[in-house]
Formats: C-alpha cells, sequence, structure tokens
C-alpha cells in the first residue's frame, strides 16, 4: 500500500493545486507507476497532456515523494490517496480533486454522516459569531458533521460550537497538517482532534500558507459537504467562491438573513438569497432539506432538547444560548487568585476537580497548566473540554483556559 501511495504523491506533485489534469488523468484510469516509470510513450498516451506537462512529468523525482512520506511519518501526519477507502467519496467528484489527502484525526465513518459547510468573513460581527456557533451547536447535536476553514471569525465560532456540542468537526486546511496557522484557532483545533474530528488539507507537511492557496482550498471545503451554510459575507469575500462552487456542484446553498441590509458587511449573501438560497433562522432550516434522505442518520428530536445546564452550584439557565460571542478578559495586574468553589459543590470527579482547582478568572497557558497538574497533556484537554462543556471554563484564542463567569 505505501509503494502504491508513493507514486500519488509523485503526482500530486507534478501539477499545481486544484489543477484540473489530475482529475482527467484519473477518470482516463491512469496509473500513476506507469506513469512515473514507463516514460514518454505511456504520457503521451494521454493525448490531453501538453509538452509542459510532459515535461513536469519527468523532472519530478520519486524521491520527492518519499520525502514527503517521510515527513509524514515523522510527523505522525496521515496520507491517503484517491483510490484509498478512507478518502471521502465526495472529493472524487469535484474538478480538480487533490489525487492524496494529508492530516490528522479521524476519516472513518465521515461519509456515513450528513456534512454541512459553514463559512463566513474573519471580520465578523458577535451577532454572526452567535448565530455561527449556536446554529453548528445545534447542527452537531443531532449528529451533523460540521465543515469549515478553522480561520478566525465564523470558522472558530463553527468549530467551537459543534465541540462544544460534544459533536465532530472537520477542518479543511489552506497550509500542512503540521502548521499552526492561525495561531489563534490552535485550542479549537485540539478540541476538534479530541472529539474525533479531523484537520484535512491537499498540502503537505511544511507547506505554509499562501494566498493562492485559500481559494484552492475552498473547493474541497463546498466538495465534502452535502450543503453550505453562509454566515455573514461582504460583497468581496472568500466565502463567496465557496458559495459558488458549491452552487456549480449542485450542493444546497443556505444564507444567514442579514442583520442588517444597509451594512456592506453583510451584502454577499443577498444576490444568493435572491436566487433561492434557504434563509437560515435555525439548525432546523438546514435539517429540513435532508431529512428524507439521511432519517436514520440525523436526531431531530435532539433539536428540542434543553442545553444541559453547567454542575449544579453554577446559575446558569438550561436553554440559554449554546455558544456566546465572547472577547478574552484582560488579566488584571496583582489580582488575587480566585478560591475555587469546596469540592462538595461540584458534580465532579477527581480528575475534573482537580484541573479545575489550577485555573483562575484569567485565561491561563494551556501548558501551564500541564506543568502544574503533573499529568499528560492528552489528559489535561480532555479535562478542560468536559470542564468546558459544563459550562465551568471558557477556552480563549492562544490555547488559554479560565473559569467561566457562570462557574464562579
Amino acid at each position: 500500500m505505501r509503494e502504491r501511495l508513493r507514486y500519488w504523491v509523485w503526482l500530486s506533485q507534478c501539477f499545481s493545486y486544484g489543477s484540473g489534469k489530475l482529475g482527467r488523468l484519473v477518470e482516463a484510469g491512469a496509473d500513476p507507476e506507469k506513469l512515473c516509470l514507463e516514460g514518454r510513450e505511456y504520457r503521451k498516451s494521454f493525448g490531453f497532456l501538453d509538452e509542459n506537462d510532459l515535461n513536469r512529468l519527468a523532472h519530478v523525482s520519486i524521491e520527492r515523494a518519499d520525502l514527503i512520506l517521510e515527513d509524514c511519518e515523522k510527523k505522525k501526519i496521515w496520507a491517503v490517496s484517491i483510490e484509498d477507502d478512507l478518502y471521502p467519496p465526495p472529493l472524487r467528484h469535484i474538478y480538480g480533486p487533490p489525487v492524496v489527502l494529508y492530516g490528522k484525526g479521524e476519516l472513518a465513518g465521515l461519509s456515513e454522516t450528513l456534512r454541512v459547510t459553514i463559512v463566513g468573513t474573519r471580520e465578523c460581527s458577535d451577532y454572526a459569531k452567535s448565530a455561527a456557533g449556536n446554529i453548528a451547536f445545534q447542527l452537531a447535536r443531532t449528529g451533523v458533521t460540521v465543515v469549515s476553514g478553522c480561520a478566525v471569525g465564523i470558522d472558530e465560532y463553527a468549530h467551537r460550537g459543534a465541540v462544544k456540542a460534544g459533536g465532530r468537526s472537520v477542518g479543511i486546511l489552506a497550509c500542512g497538517a503540521d502548521v499552526n496557522y492561525p495561531r489563534d484557532t490552535e485550542t479549537v483545533r485540539d478540541h476538534m482532534l479530541y472529539r474525533g474530528g479531523a484537520l484535512i488539507t491537499e498540502l503537505p507537511p511544511g507547506t505554509h500558507v499562501n494566498r493562492n492557496y485559500f481559494a484552492t482550498r475552498n473547493r474541497l471545503l463546498a466538495g465534502i459537504s452535502e450543503g453550505v451554510f453562509v454566515v455573514q459575507a461582504p460583497q468581496r469575500s472568500g466565502a463567496l467562491i465557496t458559495a459558488e462552487l458549491a452552487v456549480e456542484q449542485g450542493k444546497e446553498l443556505f444564507c444567514l438573513p442579514p442583520a442588517n441590509i444597509f451594512d456592506p458587511n453583510y451584502l454577499g449573501v443577498v444576490p444568493y438569497l435572491r436566487d433561492g438560497a434557504v434563509p437560515v433562522y435555525s439548525a432546523a432550516d438546514i435539517l429540513s432539506e435532508y431529512e428524507a434522505q439521511w432519517a436514520d442518520r440525523i436526531n431531530l428530536e435532539a433539536l428540542h432538547k434543553p442545553v444541559r445546564p453547567a454542575a449544579q452550584s453554577a446559575a446558569r439557565v438550561a436553554d440559554e444560548p449554546a455558544y456566546q460571542a465572547k472577547p478574552a478578559p484582560a488579566a488584571a495586574a496583582g489580582k488575587a487568585k480566585a478560591s475555587p468553589p469546596p469540592a462538595a459543590e461540584l458534580s465532579l470527579s477527581d480528575a475534573l476537580r482537580e484541573i479545575y482547582a489550577l485555573l483562575e478568572d484569567a485565561p491561563r497557558p494551556m501548558d501551564e497548566i500541564i506543568r502544574q497538574s503533573g499529568k499528560q497533556p492528552p489528559e489535561v484537554l480532555a479535562a478542560l473540554t468536559e470542564l468546558e462543556l459544563l459550562g465551568l471554563v471558557t477556552a480563549y484564542p492562544g490555547r488559554l483556559y479560565g473559569r467561566a463567569d457562570g462557574a464562579r
């Protein structure tokens, strides 16, 4: 299997990312090993390959693929080819399908869940953040896999909403799976992997962000899901590229109605709403489009369950919004550490209580919490995730954690 994979990796390096030539080669039944080893005559049998294509195929060495796969092993990044059973089937049918995908996390079972991509601008309003987070939360509770791009803004809140519901979330990256970009979403990416999600990219390890990668990445965001939900987008926004690709691919398009029809930061969705995109006021508006086809895979009753309250001592309302936009508070100089409530007041296991006791009102770095606890990083991340789901902890950008307001 590894031997076969190395030839697919080699072929992926012979063309630009998103190239339609790769899709045509796959459709024509081209064998990557023969393309690599049998030379010019076999390559010329595919009449759509021009002289530049033939030159690239002749000059890219198989050693380049070997180095990429060695890097994957060293960094614990998986790689799957387009003929692998784990490769997401919907991506095989888009324009310019990647012949190799790299990533971290779980791919198994992904195609058996309803997938909805949520996108929007980075410079978004609190209203849009809360809408993205709450609707993602509702979708994830019913069993939907929430897909987004791991950027700050709408993407981050979509991922956070899904994670807070204990659901699965998938990030499609515009960089290598080992590249920490953007740093502000590092914590939510950790949570996604812990909850059985995945980070997926067509770019090999070590590939840093390039503006051109975002546009090519958008075809994967649209292609991997059954539908695309645009939350907030100005008239010139990358999110609209994903929307356009969704329409071209025959996917259902959903849009959040503008909060202010006179604000240009909301007007990117207006043409799509006029042309028949589904306006979204709750997750039910999205799920109703798939109820018949996915009836055995989504739990619509979960939409009517109240949000689980925090521990009994925390004054929270059971039906409060699932995810509110919330800035990180600044740590006050010389502020005394907050004393944790007595253990008897919290319905927590000893492991959760121990981590909770290390937290303060002001956010603390996760690495500092790990050192002070003496536990392994996965144990601490699991405890912090559970505490966040209980409403006792708030996760902030930059892998920071602090006590939630209602937990004090």
